[in-house]
């Protein structure tokens, strides 16, 4: 049984809770003795009909649960099996609004963005053989074990949990990759999936984030049909994780691709990745290290490419390292470019939530020679990744598609 405490705001423009979050200086603390050891608690918020999940010791205070939550709540409390049952519904209904994306009948999807979609500091990412769950911070952890029990109810998919990266760092929470619900079977980490027309492959223990990146599906998409309008022969990834981008270079016809990436094991699985999925056999060099010392290395040589892909992680893990990674977007597109060739297409992305868009375009264009370069498209999550209507950072994908133009 869940008691639920009453909050209070003081920040009345937040009666209107088109946010899904209400940050420290915004709330009346509650005393410690009403709280759990780790000072969390299901709230309500005075003088309305929301529920949320209240963290004294976070920046971001409370994080609102769905609405229809509150229709179990009987005298400021819930039992954890109608806790559990409203959490199972609204997965269905969420579920149900996710398939409403072609792409999510066939193709790994995303089935819930946290806050975004109603379930607090918990990304989980259906691979149609399996769910795999992550959870961000304390309130995704105090979550996990009821929406677990809720996802039981509405799939019969086995469950991983990977919940691990700097944010939990940030956080000081323990990184945790484990089986919650074991498949029936066979409980290989291996994991094949339809992603942007590609059939993919990780490994469950020792992927990033939750495996694959499903937010650049559209970027992805997009890549396969501008190659139908180019003669790209060589193409070079840069942070290529597990190949996406170069396997849809290949995919289109590509023959010659290197790619650069930090983790030995990543640029192995991306080498399977790109061969599975190329139409012409590839010759593919593979370069482990230092991203910046690869390509300093590269402009040194007589190397050139038609295509170049720079994907890297995010460059600013927090507001402090804004400035920092405007520079390293700068030096990044500056080494980049010149290894392009004439009339090639340059792609360059950021995951950093904390930086703007125009930000981001400005330090990328910074990195550019005083030539004729063409931004041909802007690029953005994969819808699957909700993105709330109001101006924060739920939108955090950047993805630029610039040529390198010679008349």
């Amino acid at each position: 049984m869940f008691q639920i405490l009453e909050i209070d705001i003081i920040d009345t423009k937040y009666k209107y809770f088109k946010s899904p979050w209400i940050f420290s200086n915004q709330v009346k603390h509650l005393d410690d003795k009403l709280l759990n050891p780790e000072k969390i608690s299901l709230v309500t918020l005075k003088g309305t009909k929301k529920i949320g999940i209240y963290n004294k010791t976070s920046l971001i205070s409370i994080r609102l649960l769905p609405d229809c939550i509150m229709d179990k709540v009987e005298n400021n409390s819930i039992s954890s099996e109608a806790f559990i049952e409203q959490l199972s519904v609204y997965i269905k209904k969420l579920q149900n609004e996710k398939n409403t994306f072609t792409f999510a009948n066939k193709e790994a999807y995303r089935l819930s963005h946290g806050d975004n979609d109603g379930l607090p500091a918990l990304a989980i990412d259906d691979y149609k053989s399996v769910l795999v769950l992550q959870s961000s911070a304390a309130v995704g952890d105090f979550l996990v074990p009821y929406v677990v029990e809720a996802l039981k109810r509405v799939s019969d998919l086995p469950i991983f949990e990977r919940s691990t990266g700097q944010i939990r760092k940030l956080e000081q929470l323990p990184e945790r990759t484990r089986w919650i619900e074991k498949p029936k079977i066979d409980s290989s980490f291996d994991i094949s999936c339809f992603f942007a027309h590609l059939t993919m492959n990780f490994s469950l223990n020792k992927a990033q984030k939750t495996g694959l990146f499903l937010d650049q599906r559209n970027n992805l998409k997009y890549l396969a049909e501008l190659l139908k309008s180019y003669n790209i022969k060589k193409s070079l990834d840069i942070c290529s994780y597990a190949g996406a981008w170069s396997a849809i270079a290949a995919q289109a016809g590509v023959t010659d691709l290197t790619l650069i990436d930090q983790d030995a094991w990543a640029l192995q699985l991306a080498q399977k990745n790109v061969e599975q999925n190329a139409l012409h056999a590839p010759l593919i060099r593979t370069l482990h290290g230092d991203m910046f010392e690869h390509l300093q290395n590269l402009n040194k040589s007589t190397q050139k490419f038609d295509l170049i892909i720079a994907d890297p992680p995010a460059f600013a893990k927090a507001k402090k390292n804004v400035a920092e990674a405007k520079r390293a977007y700068t030096k990044m597109t500056r080494l980049a470019h010149n290894l392009l060739n004439e009339n090639g297409i340059l792609v360059v992305c950021s995951c950093s939530r904390h930086i703007e868009d125009q930000d981001f375009l400005e330090s990328v264009s910074l990195g550019l020679s005083a030539q004729n370069w063409v931004l041909l498209h802007k690029g953005e999550q994969s819808p699957c990744h909700t993105r709330l209507a109001t101006p924060d950072s739920s939108e955090y994908l950047k993805c630029y598609f610039i040529k390198k133009r010679v008349l």
